[in-house]
């Protein structure tokens, strides 16, 4: 997950409440001051609609992630040679670097595509009894580039491919938990924790660190000129600037609730 200041927020985002609540901001409204944002947020799986307010510099978690980049297709060019060797540049995120790209201002070289690749990464926070069953596979999303796979919310690897990957890593750290974290009597013996590894700082963060989140990558591209590139911004694009790019380019940013697996 990703932190963005409230200021940042926009109608569709979606955000974390209290760790573990998805909720999709539906209104944002701007008080008389101008220093607190009044929030109107719908909450996933539930018609429950609520209100929050947030000072406009505070950190709110980001459930999903938009984000745009760029890659440069060019040939070497040679008054005595054909055309040949297509290179392709790494992603570029920078929109300045896109634009001031080196290889579209020499002589020698001859910019063949520019593709524009959007990416929204969605972060769902699901429970042990929802993940596939033993021996079973992560259902895929559909596109060619998509990709699901799982983590958990505090600790771990960043990726945990199916279920059996994220209970064989909780049976790791309950085992390293009940073996190094209790304290110990009076001969030096290690005795037994007296509380989980949830509740253990040495193991977690916070309450919700064990818990398994569901994470679904979509990825998409389209060619485009370097006319088309953001005129008014020369950073990369933040999420509120990267969902209004991919949703005009008509690939809505759709927040998988995990439902299918």
């Amino acid at each position: 997950m990703q932190l963005t200041q409230a200021r940042h927020l926009y109608e569709g985002a979606v955000i974390l409440i209290d760790e573990i609540r998805p909720a999709r901001v539906v209104e944002i409204d701007k008080t008389a001051n101008e220093e607190i944002l009044i929030v109107t947020l719908a909450f996933q799986d539930s018609p429950t609609v609520g209100m929050i307010s947030y000072h406009r510099y505070q950190d709110v978690p980001l459930c999903v992630i938009p984000s745009v980049g760029w890659k440069v297709h060019h040939r070497n060019r040679s008054l005595t040679k054909p055309v040949t060797g297509e290179t392709t540049s790494t992603l570029i995120t920078p929109v300045y670097c896109v634009r001031n790209y080196w290889g579209a201002n020499v002589s020698h070289q001859v910019v063949t595509r520019l593709v524009e690749h959007h990416a929204v990464v969605t972060y769902i926070p699901t429970s042990l009894d929802r993940l596939p069953g033993e021996g079973q596979p992560t259902p895929q999303p559909d596109g060619p580039n998509d990709v699901r796979f799982f983590r958990l919310h505090g600790v771990g690897p960043s990726v945990l491919r199916t279920g059996d990957d994220v209970r064989r890593h909780l049976a790791k750290i309950t085992e390293m938990h009940n073996r190094e974290h209790g304290r110990r009597d009076d001969l030096d013996n290690r005795l037994a924790p007296l509380y989980p590894p949830n509740e253990c700082s040495r193991c977690v963060r916070g309450p919700h660190g064990l818990d398994p989140v569901e994470v679904v990558i979509t990825r998409t591209e389209r060619d485009v000129e370097f006319s088309d590139l953001p005129r008014d911004w020369d950073y990369a694009l933040y999420p509120a600037l990267a969902h209004a790019r991919i949703t005009a380019a008509g690939v809505p940013a759709q927040v998988n609730t995990g439902e299918e697996v």
